[in-house]
């Protein structure tokens, strides 16, 4: 349908790009707009507003202009936020319709044409059409609030029809010319300006368009204004008073009274405040008193179907809310909680049951699980079984002590519960239900979810896995394991095969081909694969040590390959060994993944785990039947088993350096039997050597709460908004460019190094360098600034272990040590004191920092007998026959 001249605007778009410090994106969000298939010169107008970019984003913005001055209009202001920098563009709209356009996302070619025919059609009954949004970037696939386009394109009644229809985002939307530019968008918000402008839009006329055929692209990086919200005080409580309130009060004044589609928006945005475990510190003791009595006041405001009823938010803070009410839990009937006056029913079948782990045994199977319980619940409960036809089996309680929590409150508790069922009671394709005794009444568990280390699927009907001659399948909310022989499996294989060439699922075409080369990979070939990794822009650590060792041992018992993504190490690595380095998210590499037996890393991230993020269930059973061995990157000091426990990353082998460390894993909360944890040492110690050139290197570790998210793709972490104003920037900072510590290493002929942590690399560029400062980089060999310092000056950093292991000398400066351990960084302290077990003084302030480095550099820098005794007696070996040891063990392993 050809589109008609339109004479009463002279675009008939505008789109409008807050413009600030995006000169990697820009010019791809710009050429999206100008390929649009309507024509751009004689339809589309962009409006351009540089809010004080301090990189070349205003250049480009002004190159546009030049070669399109008909079309573009460039606003240069100062920085104020994108709020600010849309109020003014506003002035200059002169399209039909308008969109605001993130300058690091892009837009489908024909969207403009297609939204233009179908804004027309409806023009009298809508303001305002919605597109579908899909990742690209850091993330990939459809964006959870599609669920709204599968319908199709139409016009949705937000007080009559029964359907739940949230937006908030008006860059993928398109909204009449008079309503944009009646707009004023919030400047004091860091997040939800868009939402709010929306709310009030629909509120004035009730109906919202959806578009089901357009796309808008929508980047995911890291360093983004809303991935670094939650660090600041605005996404707490400006957020509830600027937005949440002002959008309640708009309502009854338009009304009299909250409809449930202003209800259910403004629900769905706080899900993601209740996500919250814990509140951060930028917020003090009576900050976060005043957030929970607001945000308590204000849900409270909500019908309670509205709560119950909201997708993506766990069950039990749904329930946590509403006893919150002030209304009582009333009643137990059966398996029914009704919750006071609201009557809102939640049956305890429906509790989160989650499937975790399937151990084969020759005699049975332990299958272990974990039950979470709504607080409320905990005391009712009274045990748990599984039952095979008639047969009972009870389950064992392991642990019951983690919690759940939402914005620092515990709403639920993991019951861990293991079942022992002999293989006879199995022999026939019976199914397992399990059950869980409340107050005498046994209610049986239609919750049943797989949980990380489970490996069957429910995204599937014919999923299944195979494995020692079982099949494990989730069927009708049972478990279904049972003996299969070579034919069955094949059969049972092309029915999944089937299923994924009909497959809407993400991925499901591509899988079939992963499959079936997994399939050919391990009939064709006798030997297991390794894959090995470090970080995945770096290497020099445990992995590429036992990956050499495995080289120059001519090692032939399996097969195995090196992973690691585009960088300078890759290109060393390929250069030096071949085909047996693979890069890292090429096709090769998802090929070989996938008949891999055995993952030997230094480091857990989920990328390293699952190369099929966002589309990996049909490959569930394949990934998690693969053993892990965690080489570890640092010593274990600290507790980390509340990321490293067995239900969030299933190690198969964990590798430890000293006797302490491996006790303070068995017996933590991490989950694993002894014989999971290993004490062989870290491989990378044998290249450990001494080549004194009187370096005085600063080695920081890094702070999660300064950073943004990782880029997937890169290994690489964005750093956060903010992060030159924290204390730990302007310590370290002022530490490198100190005259006082520069002056005394000239004296002594010391050479001061710093080498920020590899996560907060990609910040290198915020401090500032002097010629007397060597700055090191990520492409610089740790075993080498190990073999050439001196002294290493850290902070927390688990560095030192390697640097002790040769007897030289370390100190730490913990000057924000209160902020540090408040739990942003999910540091939990553990066995480790650094004052008592330390392998150098622990000062707490800049000066002493200062005085003390300069005190090592006098007396030329000697390791003192007190810490030389402690190191002695840490590590469980001092010799250079850890890899060998750790081999050893993985041929070992089950």
């Amino acid at each position: 349908m050809a589109v008609q001249k339109d004479t009463t605007f002279k675009f008939k778009f505008s789109v409008i790009m807050a413009v600030y410090n995006v000169e990697e994106y820009i010019d791809e969000a710009v050429e999206s707009i100008l390929n649009q298939t309507i024509g751009f010169k004689d339809n589309i107008q962009i409006i351009l507003s540089d809010d004080g970019s301090t990189d070349k984003s205003g250049e480009i913005c002004d190159k546009y202009k030049a070669l399109y001055p008909d079309n573009i209009v460039v606003v240069h202001k100062t920085n104020g936020g994108p709020g600010s920098a849309r109020n003014a563009a506003l002035p200059f709209i002169e399209g039909r319709y308008v969109n605001f356009l993130d300058p690091d996302d892009t837009i489908s070619a024909d969207t403009f044409q297609n939204v233009y025919e179908f804004f027309v059609k409806n023009d009298d009954k809508t303001d305002f059409v919605a597109i579908p949004m899909y990742f690209f970037g850091d993330m990939n696939g459809e964006h959870h609030l599609n669920y709204k386009f599968k319908k199709g394109s139409r016009i949705i009644d937000l007080m009559n029809d029964d359907e739940d229809a949230m937006q908030y985002s008006e860059a993928s939307a398109f909204i009449k010319h008079h309503v944009a530019k009646s707009q004023c968008f919030d400047t004091e918000l860091v997040v939800a300006e868009d939402a709010q402008q929306i709310i009030r839009i629909l509120i004035n006329k009730p109906f919202l368009g959806v578009y089901a055929k357009g796309r808008y692209n929508y980047r995911k990086r890291g360093n983004s204004l809303i991935s670094t919200g939650t660090k600041k005080k605005g996404w707490y409580l400006d957020y509830l008073k600027r937005f949440t309130l002002p959008s309640i009060e708009y309502a009854t004044e338009r009304f009299g009274f909250v409809p449930r589609f202003v209800q259910n928006t403004l629900m769905g945005d706080l899900r993601w405040r209740f996500a919250e475990e814990n509140l951060p510190s930028v917020l003090s003791e009576d900050e976060i008193k005043e957030y929970k009595e607001l945000i308590y006041s204000i849900v409270d405001s909500f019908d309670a179907k509205v709560i119950a009823d909201q997708k993506r938010m766990m069950a039990e803070t749904k329930l946590h809310i509403l006893c919150r009410r002030g209304k009582e839990l009333r009643k137990v009937y059966k398996d029914d909680i009704i919750y006071g006056e609201d009557s809102i029913n939640w049956s305890i079948s429906k509790n989160y049951f989650q499937l975790c782990f399937t151990d084969h045994e020759d005699d049975h199977v332990i299958i272990t699980a974990r039950l979470s319980l709504f607080t409320t619940d905990e005391p009712l409960f009274e045990g748990s079984y599984a039952a095979v036809g008639n047969e009972k089996f009870e389950g064992e309680l392991i642990d019951s002590t983690v919690r759940r929590s939402s914005i620092g409150e515990t709403v639920a508790y993991w019951k861990v519960i293991q079942y022992k069922i002999p293989i006879k009671a199995l022999c026939k394709p019976k199914g397992i239900s399990f059950y869980f005794t409340v107050q005498g009444t046994d209610v049986k568990s239609v919750g049943l979810a797989p949980g990380i280390g489970f490996p069957a699927t429910r995204s599937l009907k014919s999923g299944y896995c195979y494995k020692k001659g079982r099949v494990v399948r989730l069927k009708n909310e049972k478990l279904i394991i049972h003996k299969s022989f070579f034919l069955g499996h094949w059969l049972m294989e092309g029915a999944l095969l089937t299923e994924l060439l009909f497959s809407k699922l993400l991925g499901a075409k591509k899988a079939i081909i992963g499959r079936l080369y997994n399939a050919f990979y391990k009939l064709t070939h006798r030997k297991p694969l390794w894959m090995i990794m470090d970080r995945l822009n770096k290497a020099g650590d445990n992995g590429e040590a036992l990956f050499e060792h495995l080289v120059k041992t001519d090692f032939k018992e399996a097969d195995y390959f090196f992973a690691i993504a585009e960088c300078e190490d890759y290109h060393r690595l390929k250069k030096l060994y071949g085909d047996r380095v693979v890069l890292y998210g090429s096709t090769e590499y998802k090929l070989k993944f996938l008949p891999v037996s055995t993952i030997i890393s230094s480091h857990a991230e989920n990328y390293i785990l699952d190369p099929f993020p966002g589309y990996s269930e049909p490959y569930r059973d394949i990934l998690q039947t693969k053993k892990f061995v965690f080489l570890q990157h640092g010593v274990t000091k600290d507790d980390l088993s509340g990321w490293l426990n067995r239900f969030n990353k299933n190690i198969s082998a964990f590798i430890t350096v000293a006797q302490a460390e491996r006790d303070s894993i068995i017996n933590g909360k991490y989950g694993y039997s002894p014989d999971k944890v290993w004490l062989t040492g870290f491989c990378r110690f044998d290249k450990l050597y001494n080549d004194d050139k009187r370096y005085i290197t600063i080695m920081p570790t890094w702070r999660r709460y300064l950073m943004g998210s990782i880029n997937r793709f890169t290994g690489k972490w964005n750093p956060g908004l903010g992060f030159t104003e924290s204390t730990y920037f302007k310590f370290f900072n002022s530490l490198i460019n100190d005259e006082r510590i520069i002056e005394c290493a000239k004296k002594n002929g010391y050479t001061i190094c710093f080498m920020p942590h590899p996560n907060t690399i990609t910040s290198i560029d915020f401090f500032d360098k002097n010629d007397s400062i060597r700055f090191l980089s990520i492409n610089d060999s740790y075993r080498e600034i190990f073999a050439q310092s001196s002294l290493i000056l850290t902070d927390y950093s688990s560095v030192i272990f390697d640097f002790a292991y040769l007897r030289k000398p370390v100190f730490y400066t913990q000057f924000d040590k209160e902020e540090f351990q408040k739990g942003d960084h999910a540091y939990v302290p553990g066995y480790f004191d650094y004052e008592r077990d330390g392998f150098g003084e622990v000062v707490y302030d800049y000066e002493s920092t200062v005085k003390l480095l300069c005190e090592y550099m006098e007396s030329g820098c000697v390791l003192k007998d007190k810490y030389r005794e402690r190191i002695d007696s840490f590590f469980a070996f001092n010799d250079a026959n850890n890899c060998q040891r750790t081999l050893e063990k993985i041929l070992k392993l089950k």
